[in-house]
């Protein structure tokens, strides 16, 4: 056998194994028109998705328009399954949703796009726009990596602008959920443009940086923002 050939076995060896590293199991909690969609662009691209809800025998028609690597489960099962956990709920089930995974996502990288409303959520979700959505976060999940992003966009911009170069602000802290965060919004198809999660509030529905736009024009406005 050829040096040359050698050489491309190698590299292609390499390639498959990058490729398997960077694969990761996400769990959505929450598979409503969100969750739903994210799941699916996330295992569309080769990441191995759990969709959980109260009624995941309920999930059977997503599952089958999500491909080969989706999978439904209970919320315990997804909690217990990913490495990656993906809230996807309505911010008034946060309390609840606490208690019922107490411990169970510690230490792993978790991702909301869940959006507080005052409205709909009650003083639960008063609280939060209140006292900083990040800071609520952490209340109900101590123990966890936050990333907040996909706060800003519709479900139905997801589908359609996936891949068309669009940015999308991301707020994280640490590396490990900067690290993660911009993988996940990079594999849904868009450029993650990092902030701290104090500013996470900016990225809910109506905030400053809501919306799709490029990377240079979102670049410009979050540093506008204080």
């Amino acid at each position: 056998m050829s040096r040359l050939l050698l050489l491309a076995m190698a590299g292609l060896i390499l390639c498959a194994s990058q490729a398997m590293a960077d694969t990761l199991k996400i769990s959505v909690i929450g598979a409503g028109n969100v969750g739903g969609t994210l799941g699916e662009l996330w295992a569309k691209a080769g990441h191995e998705v759990m969709f959980s809800s109260r009624h995941p025998e309920e999930l059977t028609d997503l599952v089958k328009s999500a491909g080969a690597n989706a999978r439904a489960g209970s919320v315990s099962d997804a909690a217990t399954w990913g490495d990656v956990i993906v809230l996807s709920v309505p911010y008034s089930a946060m309390p609840g949703l606490a208690k019922q995974l107490k411990g169970k996502l510690d230490g792993k990288v978790v991702l909301s796009a869940s959006n507080p409303f005052s409205g709909r959520d009650g003083e639960v979700g008063r609280q939060a726009l209140e006292h900083g959505v990040a800071a609520a976060d952490r209340q109900y999940f101590p123990g966890v990596h936050w990333v907040r992003a996909f706060n800003a966009i519709g479900y139905s911009s997801m589908k359609s602008q996936s891949g068309a170069g669009k940015a999308l602000p991301m707020f994280a802290d640490d590396s490990q959920a900067r690290d993660i965060g911009a993988q996940l919004v990079r594999d849904a198809g868009f450029t993650p443009v990092i902030l701290p999660l104090a500013q996470a509030n900016k990225g809910l529905p109506g905030g400053p940086l809501s919306g799709v736009r490029t990377e240079d024009e979102l670049r410009k406005l979050s540093s506008g923002l204080k």
